[in-house]
């Protein structure tokens, strides 16, 4: 039910800058391959391989949703593994200054195929200011993960820089509530390196998180990794 009030929103929304006349919408995607699929420093594909698949529509007036895919490997006990990740977006960005801009947006963390007596889906709000495209600041709320009634909240910092010329270093740091429902929360970080080779995108990135929480994650699935990802833009 949650998954269909987002997109009968966003249909609403959309509406009005797609009979607009002369707004223009980009329609972009992406194919990525992950040698690990890492959510916030814990693996969601148990550390194997995953594949993903993006598509975004977004139109001059900021506006913009998509939908993005991955194959998972999350194991929480008797009939209920979950294999696949839909998430279903919708937001809206705007220049506050030539050098900074806020984005806001609405995600609906979908699980299709899901067998047992837990519904693991849920919405999560976000606002987030960009500095440049440089630095990016953003808070992240859930009013009702997996559908307990309880609330998570995620901070993130990350921050980007280009040298020789097609070389980027990224690195972030943030830290993930989630104590209303696991007891404790946790801090999470990633350092990263990245290049475009032909049409190809290259990224090399360590993750890591300071400890496991129950529901969340387990010991395994909460340490170090280095992972390689290769994104085909289209």
């Amino acid at each position: 039910m949650r998954k269909r009030r987002l997109l009968q929103f966003a249909t609403c929304l959309l509406a009005a800058p797609i009979s607009g006349a002369g707004m223009a919408a980009d329609l972009s995607g992406y194919l990525v391959l992950t040698s690990d699929y890492v959510y916030r420093g814990v693996t969601q594909s148990d550390g194997h391989a995953a594949g993903q698949l993006g598509l975004d529509l977004a139109f001059e007036s900021g506006l913009y949703a998509g939908v993005w895919v991955s194959s998972v490997d999350i194991d929480n006990g008797p009939d209920r593994h979950r294999d696949l990740q839909t998430n279903y977006y919708l937001g809206y960005g705007f220049d506050l200054s030539d050098q900074w801009r806020l984005n806001t947006n609405i995600v609906a963390y979908t699980y299709p195929g899901t067998e047992g007596d837990i519904d693991y889906d849920y919405t999560e709000y976000s606002i987030g200011v960009n500095y440049s495209d440089r630095i990016w600041f953003e808070y992240a709320y859930s009013p009702d993960i997996y559908n307990t009634g309880l609330s998570t909240q995620n901070f993130d910092i990350y921050a980007e820089w280009q040298f020789a010329s097609d070389w980027v270093l990224g690195t972030g740091a943030g830290y993930y509530d989630v104590s209303s429902l696991a007891g404790r929360s946790y801090g999470h970080w990633q350092l990263g390196i990245s290049r475009p080779v032909g049409r190809f995108d290259f990224d090399l990135r360590y993750h890591d998180s300071n400890r496991w929480v129950p529901i969340f994650s387990t010991p395994d699935r909460a340490d170090a990794r280095l992972v390689l990802s290769i994104t085909l833009p289209f």
